[in-house]
C-alpha cells in the first residue's frame, strides 16, 4: 500500500479539486524557517530540569514538568523562547496557501501557516473550534499556537499526560478531528516516527483503520514520511514495522529521505489543482518558418480534449492552432468560445479579423511582463512551437511557476534551444514524474507527424489527464 509521488499528487490532487482534501502539517514542513526539531524544542528546559535523553520526547516532558527546578511553567516559557520567533513563512506555506484545502490541521505551535494564509479563519484553542468551516479556509491549530504578542493562544500539548487527557481536556476538537478523518482524504506532511505527533495519525489509522474492520475511509489517506537518517539495522527494521502497521491500517505511504522533499512535492500538488489550462506559445520567425505542419497534426487530438482550455497572447502558432482546434469542435456541435481564450494587451492590440473571430478575447492594461506570468500562474503546461526570445522568455516564466514545458523542438527556435539544453538523463518533471526519454527525443523527430504525437503524449502527461479512452 505504499504510493508513489505520482499516485499521491494524481489521487490528493483530485481529492482536492473535489472539495475533500484536508492537509495536516507536521513540524518538518517549519524546520526550513529555522524551527527546531522536537528534541532540541525541549533541550534547553530538559538540561535545567537534568532530566536524561529519551525517545519517548512527552514522557521526557512530564519528567520535565515534574521538575521543581523547571515545573509547567518553566517549561511552555522554554518552548516560547523556541517558536516565537519572528520566523518568515517559507516556499513550502507559500505553496500551502495556493492549494484548494478548506481545512488544514496542525499540530505546530508557530504561526507559519497563519501567516502565509491572511485570509484564513484561525481556531487556536477549544473555545474557537465553531469556527471551523466559517471561511473558505481554516487553520486548526490542535496543539496549541503562539500569538503575535509572544503569549500562549493556547497552551502547548507537550507532555504525556496532555496526549493522553487530549479526548477529555478538548473534546470538540477531537471530535472535528475525527469527522475529518472519516469524511474527508487527509494527506499528512512533514512527519516521522521520532516525532510525537505521528501518535495523532497513529491513533485516528487503528480506530478507523481498515484492519478493525470499521465501515470507514479505508484506504484514502496519505501520509508522507521521512526514513531515519541512520545505518542502524534495529532502528530501520522499526521504521519498516511502523510503516507495514500504517498500511495495515489503510493509510498508504510515501517515503522520503528529508524534509526539503516536501517543496517540489507540494509545487507539483499546486499544478495538478489548476485548471486543466495549456498555455500555447511561439512564432514562425525569425527566420519566417511555416508553423503549419505543426500547428496541423496537433489540432485533432487537441479538439479531443473538451475539458482542456486554451490559452495565449493571440500569437501565430497560439492562432494557427486554436483556429483549427476550433473549427472541428464547431463541426462536432462541441465548441465553446470559453475554452479558447486570447489576451490582448491595451486598445492598440489586434485580434484576428472578424470573419474568422474564434474563442473569447480577453483586454487589458497589463504589461506583458505583468499579464503572462499572472497567466501561467493557473496553467497546467506550456505547448512551444518555434518561436524567438520572446517564447524562450515566456519558456523561463513558466519554469518558474512549476508550469510543465513541452517543447516541440523539431519547430526549430527557442522550442528547439530549451529542447536541447535539458540533460537526456535528468529530463523536466511534467504531471508528477519524469518525461520518458524515448518520448521526448521523438519530439525532434524530422516528421511531424511523429513529433507532434510525441507532443501530445507528453501534454497528456503534463496536464495530469490520460490517454483518450483510459479511465
Amino acid at each position: 500500500m505504499t504510493i508513489s509521488r505520482h499516485g499521491l499528487i494524481d489521487d490528493f490532487g483530485q481529492a482536492l479539486l473535489e472539495g475533500t482534501g484536508a492537509l495536516f502539517i507536521g513540524a518538518g514542513l517549519s524546520l526550513k524557517a529555522g524551527l527546531p526539531e522536537w528534541a532540541n524544542l525541549l533541550k534547553d528546559a530538559q538540561i535545567a530540569a537534568d532530566v536524561p535523553d529519551m525517545s519517548d520526547l512527552p514522557l521526557m516532558a512530564e519528567y520535565i514538568v515534574n521538575s521543581p527546578r523547571v515545573g509547567r511553567a518553566g517549561l511552555d516559557a522554554a518552548i516560547m523562547d523556541k517558536v516565537a520567533g519572528p520566523f518568515t513563512p517559507t516556499k513550502a506555506h507559500d505553496l500551502i496557501r495556493s492549494l484548494p484545502a478548506g481545512e488544514i490541521w496542525t499540530t505546530n505551535y508557530d504561526r507559519l501557516l497563519e501567516q502565509a494564509c491572511l485570509d484564513a479563519a484561525v481556531v487556536d484553542g477549544e473555545p474557537r473550534i465553531q469556527l471551523v468551516g466559517s471561511r473558505p479556509r481554516t487553520i486548526i491549530k490542535m496543539h496549541g499556537s503562539v500569538d503575535a504578542s509572544r503569549a500562549w493562544a493556547s497552551p502547548p500539548i507537550v507532555t504525556r499526560t496532555d496526549y493522553e487527557n487530549y479526548p477529555i481536556d478538548r473534546p470538540r476538537t477531537w471530535a472535528v478531528l475525527q469527522g475529518a478523518y472519516l469524511s474527508r482524504t487527509m494527506l499528512f506532511l512533514g512527519f516521522s516516527f521520532t516525532d510525537p505527533n505521528v501518535e495523532v495519525l497513529l491513533k485516528l489509522a487503528r480506530r478507523y483503520g481498515r484492519s478493525t474492520g470499521y465501515p470507514g475511509p479505508q484506504t484514502r489517506h496519505i501520509t508522507v514520511l521521512r526514513r531515519p537518517d541512520t545505518s542502524d539495522d534495529d532502528q530501520r527494521r522499526r521504521h519498516g514495522l511502523q510503516v507495514e502497521d500504517l498500511e495495515r491500517s489503510g493509510v498508504r505511504v510515501h517515503e522520503i529521505d528529508d524534509f526539503h522533499e516536501l517543496e517540489p512535492l507540494l509545487s507539483d500538488l499546486v499544478r495538478r489543482t489548476r485548471p486543466k489550462r495549456l498555455f500555447v506559445s511561439g512564432s514562425g520567425g525569425p527566420p519566417k518558418v511555416d508553423l503549419a505542419p505543426w500547428t496541423g497534426p496537433l489540432a485533432s487530438p487537441l479538439a479531443d480534449r473538451n475539458d482542456w482550455e486554451l490559452t495565449s497572447l493571440g500569437g501565430e502558432a497560439a492562432w494557427g492552432l486554436s483556429k483549427e482546434v476550433a473549427e472541428i469542435r464547431k463541426a462536432e456541435d462541441k465548441y465553446d468560445p470559453d475554452k479558447i481564450k486570447f489576451s490582448f494587451r491595451g486598445s492598440t492590440s489586434r485580434a484576428p479579423s472578424m470573419d474568422s473571430r474564434v474563442g473569447t478575447a480577453v483586454y487589458t492594461d497589463l504589461t506583458r511582463e505583468q499579464l503572462v506570468p499572472r497567466l501561467l500562474q493557473n496553467c497546467r503546461a506550456l505547448l512551444a512551437i518555434h518561436g524567438a526570445d520572446r517564447t524562450a522568455e515566456e519558456i523561463a516564466w513558466a519554469q518558474d511557476r512549476g508550469v510543465g514545458v513541452i517543447p516541440l523542438a523539431a519547430s526549430g527556435g527557442a522550442a528547439k534551444a530549451y529542447w536541447d539544453a535539458q540533460d537526456p538523463h535528468d529530463l523536466p518533471n511534467l504531471g508528477g514524474q519524469q518525461a520518458d526519454q524515448a518520448v521526448w527525443q521523438r519530439l525532434d523527430d524530422a516528421s511531424p507527424k511523429i513529433a507532434t504525437r510525441a507532443a501530445m503524449e507528453l501534454l497528456v502527461q503534463a496536464m495530469y489527464d490520460r490517454p483518450v479512452g483510459r479511465v
